[in-house]
């Protein structure tokens, strides 16, 4: 039997004046089902961190862009993917609408393997990551 892991995570649904949305694809071979797959930026909360800091780092590290954080949404998601080896890890998501201050969005990280706008009927033709859909719901 593999291990175990839980961890928080936050991701940044982002717009342009346009009113298209930000996607990063995927670059994860140790989750199948998660590699490939277009997602929001962002990515886990490190000890001590606050989930606007780990945010802001996150789209640092992911994108090379400074964000502003605009407000939470709505919704927490919980989700257990497998991992190689049968481990097993539980993500908790919560998400924020934010907004670029600085920065071109491009492939900063080796865990991304592209980044683009896309409309929402657009992202409805993506292999997306579960639950990606459920927030661009909740935009107005």
């Amino acid at each position: 039997m593999g291990n175990k892991k839980q961890l928080t995570a936050v991701i940044a649904l982002i717009k342009n004046k346009e009113g298209k949305i930000l996607l990063q694809q995927r670059n994860d071979p140790a989750i199948a089902t998660a590699h490939g797959k277009w997602e929001f930026p962002g990515g886990k909360i490190d000890f001590g961190e606050s989930p606007e800091e780990a945010l802001i780092r996150e789209c640092q590290e992911e994108i090379g862009c400074d964000v502003l954080i605009k407000k939470i949404l709505p919704k927490i998601q919980s989700k257990v993917w497998a991992r190689a080896g049968g481990n097993q890890i539980h993500v908790i998501v919560m998400c924020y609408e934010a907004q670029i201050v600085s920065g071109n969005p491009r492939p900063m990280d080796q865990e991304v393997s592209d980044v683009n706008w896309f409309t929402k009927q657009e992202i409805k033709k993506l292999d997306t990551l579960v639950g990606i859909e459920d927030f661009i719901d909740l935009l107005k």
